[in-house]
């Protein structure tokens, strides 16, 4: 038992976000010939790259875990493999200080919502509340739990600001608060500060970005476009200071 909690994070992100597609009734034939088109589009890929680089044969657990959440919220398309291999590309091209810039998944979805035109469904999202609790546990095994606090907070005052500005009801745009996206992509741990101050001033950034582009952008998906730019500030800043925003 005490061997399981010593498991890679990986795994557990692998085993919830299947927990949380069979939950949503993601199980038909077809959905699981979708999942694992797109899960063995990304592991092939990563794999064939990470033996040209390493020189050694190892599985691509986290091309899994990419795989996984793009299928769990890009509609089935003829194209939609192309974001799985969009998204192992930028983790091995798109480097700062030989970290990725971007979050794999959400580059991958990035490039299908905006360049191919294929919605985000986030099918894998329809149990809030599982993916709370399997989340909560992965946000304590990462130590981001002050992110996620950080953006939580940030996003839900945002929200109803907006709300009041635009004179909808104060809670009309709460629903904006996707806690797959929180928990499964925003902490993300290559792609997200390490240290207590960064951490919160990280999640207040997204937050703002993703308010702006629900306002001002809203033909596209504005969590994965405020991921994705709060990603390059972040590894903007990192390369220039030296310190994480510490």
């Amino acid at each position: 038992m005490f061997k399981l909690f010593k498991a890679d994070n990986r795994w557990y992100a692998v085993a919830f976000i299947i927990i949380l597609l069979v939950s949503a009734k993601f199980y038909q034939p077809k959905d699981i010939g979708y999942v694992f088109s797109i899960c063995v589009s990304s592991c092939i890929l990563d794999f064939i790259i990470l033996c040209l680089i390493n020189r050694k044969f190892s599985f691509p657990l986290s091309a899994l875990v990419t795989g996984l959440i793009i299928s769990g919220i890009l509609a089935p398309g003829r194209f939609s493999y192309i974001a799985a291999l969009a998204a192992i590309l930028s983790k091995h091209i798109l480097k700062i200080s030989e970290r990725h810039i971007f979050n794999p998944a959400g580059f991958g979805l990035f490039i299908a919502n905006v360049f191919l035109g294929l919605p985000l469904i986030w099918t894998v999202y329809a149990n809030p509340w599982l993916a709370v609790l399997f989340g909560l546990f992965l946000a304590y095994r990462v130590r981001k739990l002050s992110l996620v606090l950080s953006f939580t907070l940030s996003l839900f005052l945002l929200s109803l600001a907006y709300s009041l500005i635009t004179r909808q009801g104060a809670w009309a745009n709460t629903g904006l608060l996707n806690y797959f996206f929180i928990f499964f992509m925003l902490i993300e741990p290559k792609t997200s500060p390490v240290y207590l101050r960064s951490k919160i001033i990280y999640g207040i950034i997204v937050s703002v970005l993703v308010i702006l582009y629900f306002a001002f952008l809203p033909k596209y998906d504005f969590l994965v476009l405020g991921l994705l730019l709060g990603n390059l500030i972040h590894a903007l800043s990192r390369r220039k200071t030296a310190l994480n925003w510490r």
